[in-house]
């Protein structure tokens, strides 16, 4: 279709309200001829929007609808009325859908349904194939997406033997004592909190399936060896107290904020040049970007608090300097200091074995550090990073712990369980199940069939064991 065409077709899909305006076309053309057209719309005072993917030929490939008010009705559809009303939809743009693809799982969101319609095989869907349609208590069509399996792969005669696979993880596994902070949307918990926890290491336990030794679906590169230098204060270096967040962050007199945006627990605040204005502009993807982030800085911060948990600055600043990475050092040291006066208690620096000396034309030096509960536990996931200009001594990026570190010394270390225990734990509960994934070695577009190491009883990869319960923390995902 012509981009006209494509355009009144996308228009002709939804409603789009009086005072929404339009931000983005972007047409692309792909490979083989196929390609997408995107077309956005947005109120953004009120944070709503919908976007329309279609494919060059006009179909449908994407739906998301995100509106923030409320339903004045009361209308409240059953289940089976909302899953009827998936189907319809379906049905509408891709008629001969369910000749291939088969009602698999209905998962219940805050304010909707979503049903999915998949490409069974050996009883398993193809990864990444398929539809999913979300559903409101009105009945209302949120979110959509339709994929084709371009490939239907062929089934193997042969499965490798479970127990050969449960000998192979047995004769590798390890695990690691960590903190870490669970939450009941992504683990099967009874509620959101930090706990010492065992990791199983390694965590990847997926095999191809039709190979009759073990062997793992992908194989990763030998993990670099990192190093951790526990730091102090600088001496005779009082901490500021009291400083502003645009002093921390170096908000200057010129800049202006140009928006807030509320995320829950935290804030987002951009801000930008007063005299700043955008010389080309038209509704692709790449003027979007820059309307939005070019030559601002964006800001993260807690609204319980009230301190930065991350910023970044996309307006280059430029200076005389020409720092060396020590002496970058101590300028990120300074500004831990300021935001994180206790860094010294749960930070360790990272240096890497292999990491090689930067030209003398690198403009920034990053430095990561790994977050500790102040025993040398280290806290899953959890690293800070601060970037310095080196022409400016300047911090252009930092990212924070996202808990209070402090909490960290209030949690027990000493384990009830032993490490051996853990392992125990973990083998009683060891499956392995079946599943489809995209194989991303090959050239083109194919499936792989695959053994995922699971909880025999929820289904879902385990990923810890309590360290003072014995509980097995598994996913809510596979």
């Amino acid at each position: 279709m012509l981009k006209e065409e494509l355009r009144k077709r996308a228009r002709s899909m939804v409603k789009i309200p009086a005072d929404f305006q339009t931000i983005i076309e972007e047409y692309a053309d792909g490979e083989n001829g196929d390609g997408e057209a995107m077309f956005s719309w947005i109120n953004e005072e009120r944070d709503e929007g919908i976007t329309v993917k279609l494919d060059l030929e006009g179909n449908l490939t994407s739906l998301t609808i995100d509106m923030n008010h409320s339903h004045t009705n009361e209308i409240n559809l059953s289940v089976e009325e909302r899953q009827e009303r998936a189907e319809q939809f379906l049905l509408l743009h891709y008629p001969n859908a369910l000749e291939d693809l088969t009602f698999y799982e209905m998962k219940k969101l805050n304010d909707a349904y979503r049903f999915y319609y998949e490409r069974i095989v050996m009883d398993l869907p193809l990864k990444h194939a398929g539809s999913l349609i979300d559903v409101d208590s009105e009945g209302n069509i949120v979110k959509f997406s339709y994929k084709a399996a371009l490939e239907i792969p062929e089934i193997p005669t042969t499965l490798i033997q479970k127990e050969k696979l449960i000998e192979h993880v047995h004769n590798r596994l390890d695990f690691q004592q960590t903190i870490t902070n669970l939450y009941t949307n992504l683990h099967h918990v009874a509620e959101d909190g930090i706990r010492l926890v065992y990791e199983p290491e390694p965590s990847f336990m997926t095999y191809k399936a039709d190979v009759l030794s073990p062997t793992l679906s992908i194989v990763h590169d030998e993990d670099v060896q990192e190093n951790y230098v526990s730091l102090q204060p600088p001496p005779n270096t009082a901490a500021q107290k009291d400083l502003s967040l645009e002093t921390i962050i170096g908000i200057t007199e010129g800049m202006e904020m140009i928006r807030e945006v509320d995320m829950g627990e935290e804030k987002g605040v951009v801000w930008r040049d007063r005299n700043w204005k955008m010389e080309d502009h038209d509704l692709s993807m790449d003027s979007f970007f820059k309307r939005h982030s070019e030559d601002t800085v964006k800001a993260f911060i807690s609204k319980k608090t009230g301190i930065v948990r991350s910023f970044v600055w996309f307006n280059e600043r430029s200076g005389n300097l020409k720092l060396t990475r020590e002496e970058c050092l101590v300028k990120a040291i300074d500004f831990l200091q300021t935001i994180l006066p206790d860094y010294d208690k749960y930070l360790q620096l990272m240096v890497r074995d292999s990491e090689e000396e930067f030209e003398d034309t690198r403009k920034k030096e990053v430095f990561s550090f790994r977050v500790h509960n102040g025993k040398g536990i280290p806290v899953q996931l959890e690293i800070v990073v601060v970037a310095v200009n080196r022409e400016t001594g300047l911090v252009d990026h930092y990212s924070g712990p996202s808990m209070d570190i402090e909490q960290l010394s209030e949690i027990s270390t000493e384990p009830a369980i032993s490490k051996n225990e853990a392992r125990d734990i973990f083998f009683n509960h060891l499956d392995f199940e079946l599943s489809w994934n995209k194989d991303y070695g090959g050239e083109s577009e194919s499936y792989i069939l695959v053994y995922q190491a699971c909880d025999r009883y929820s289904r879902t990869p385990i990923r810890y064991i309590d360290a003072r319960t014995g509980e097995v923390i598994t996913a809510k995902d596979k």
